[in-house]
């Protein structure tokens, strides 16, 4: 087996947040310390009138302030999409007019890491805040307002819970969200700040969770955290207010159809769970629920013991596998192929083909059958797209979630970090799921389905 690269594909547990994302040093949800303020709770409290702005340019800004200049080199190096320096002077300065803080300073130092920032540095002198927290405004602006949805900025505490995912184990409730805009046109409805239109959906809980035995459905609607309306989080924010210590309680309010429940769930370790696997009379059912590090490993050798017992036909349970490592991926499809590309990335300055990385063990005259839903994305989709285009498996189920970008993260100097959609990717044939997702070739609604209905259902179908 390949060292893993760590480049993760959608993963989404913010409970868990639903994204395929490279990192740069290794390490991935923008987690503002606090909640939002209202600009009407911090009015009068300090008097700004006698600051001054000391403008720098980035070879001479101080340790507080570099990470702005920072994120705007490794935007403009490494972001899939050309930005220009007065789209992202208006985003940073947005970022600054979005963070109301209690506390001011005399002084505060503005990073000019391009002439279109002066603007930024005009509007720094109304900010109620020191340098430090002025530069982290600007650059969460930068991410939130410049870039894709899957571009965000990480504080050091929302790095802390973003390992914790990546290592298998969380501390919270253990529930799949997404963030979707109905209004949006197009069939990518991702957002990014909490709205009316903007709003956090349940995808699905973690079997065994407390999201799922405190009743948690798909589609409930998070409108409100400990008695906080959330309208104005990102969708970090949220999940770093949900996330906790085991043991301790959370309040979520939540828009069911239309009725209002307050739910208190108490928060705990929350395994994240791999693989699951049993025969099913001449069917080996394998279901794999997260694209971690080593989860290829446990997907071959639940593979090879099914085809040990003889089995005539693989059906894979990928719904609501939000995604993870690239390379877990590609190893996943190399079971069932034996030549060519699993996926191809592709930037404004380049294209890289990702092979299969070994010899393939299911024989091809094997059914193989791959079930997905609307919570299946990112690796999830790369794996089913790419045997669906070489006529392997039968896909069978609803469309994906339509996540066809990859991030890097990329570290920062203030122990937080920027990740950047990088490249977008395409089956070897060049097929785009973006914001459509992966297509079945049999639609059904399976999501209701014990295992053994499941699995005769999706056979009949195919």
């Amino acid at each position: 087996m390949t060292t893993k690269k760590l480049v993760p594909l959608l993963i989404a547990f913010g409970l868990v947040v639903v994204a395929c994302q490279a990192s740069a040093d290794s390490a991935d949800p923008t987690a503002v310390t606090s909640p939002p303020v209202s600009t009407d709770e911090a009015a009068g409290t300090t008097d700004t009138s006698s600051r001054n702005v000391d403008e720098v340019e980035c070879d001479s800004a101080p340790d507080e302030v570099a990470i702005v200049c920072e994120a705007y080199q490794l935007i403009q190096i490494h972001y899939v999409d050309e930005i220009d320096d007065s789209s992202l002077a208006q985003a940073a300065k947005q970022g600054l007019e979005a963070a109301i803080s209690a506390t001011a300073t005399g002084q505060i130092v503005c990073p000019l890491p391009a002439e279109a920032f002066r603007e930024v540095c005009d509007a720094v002198d109304l900010f109620n805040g020191d340098s430090e927290s002025a530069a982290e405004a600007m650059v969460v602006g930068l991410a939130t307002h410049a870039l894709d949805p899957n571009s965000v900025y990480f504080d050091e505490a929302a790095l802390e819970l973003l390992e914790q995912e990546q290592g298998g184990q969380i501390e919270g409730i253990g529930a799949l969200v997404s963030p979707e805009d109905e209004t949006l046109e197009g069939d990518n409805k991702q957002c990014t700040i909490v709205s009316e239109t903007c709003r956090i959906l349940i995808v699905s809980t973690i079997e065994g969770a407390p999201a799922e035995a405190a009743g948690l459905l798909r589609d409930d609607v998070i409108e409100g955290v400990n008695g906080e309306s959330v309208s104005g989080w990102t969708i970090d924010e949220v999940t770093s207010q949900v996330r906790g210590p085991a043991g301790t309680d959370v309040t979520l309010s939540i828009d069911r159809d239309g009725e209002r429940l307050e739910i208190s769930i108490t928060r705990a370790a929350v395994e994240i769970p791999v693989i699951d696997a049993q025969t099913i009379g001449n069917t080996g059912y394998i279901r794999l629920r997260i694209f971690s590090q080593n989860a290829d490993e446990q997907f071959e050798d639940a593979v090879v013991d099914q085809l040990s017992k003889g089995v005539d036909s693989l059906v894979i349970d990928l719904r609501d596998n939000p995604g993870g490592l690239l390379d877990t991926a590609v190893a996943v499809a190399s079971v069932f192929l034996s030549d060519g590309d699993v996926v191809i990335t592709q930037s404004p300055d380049d294209s890289t083909s990702y092979p299969v990385s070994g010899a393939s063990i299911v024989p091809d005259d094997l059914e193989v059958v791959f079930v997905v839903n609307k919570g299946s994305a990112s690796a999830s989709e790369v794996v089913s797209a790419v045997l669906q285009e070489r006529g392997l498996a039968t896909v069978v189920g609803v469309n994906t979630f339509g996540k066809n970008t990859v991030q890097q993260r990329f570290p920062l100097t203030n122990g937080g970090a920027l990740k950047l959609t990088i490249a977008r990717w395409l089956t070897p044939g060049g097929l785009d799921f973006g914001g459509v997702g992966v297509t079945p070739d049999v639609a059904m609604d399976l999501d209701n389905l014990e295992i053994e209905a499941l699995v005769e259902a999706v056979l009949e179908a195919a």
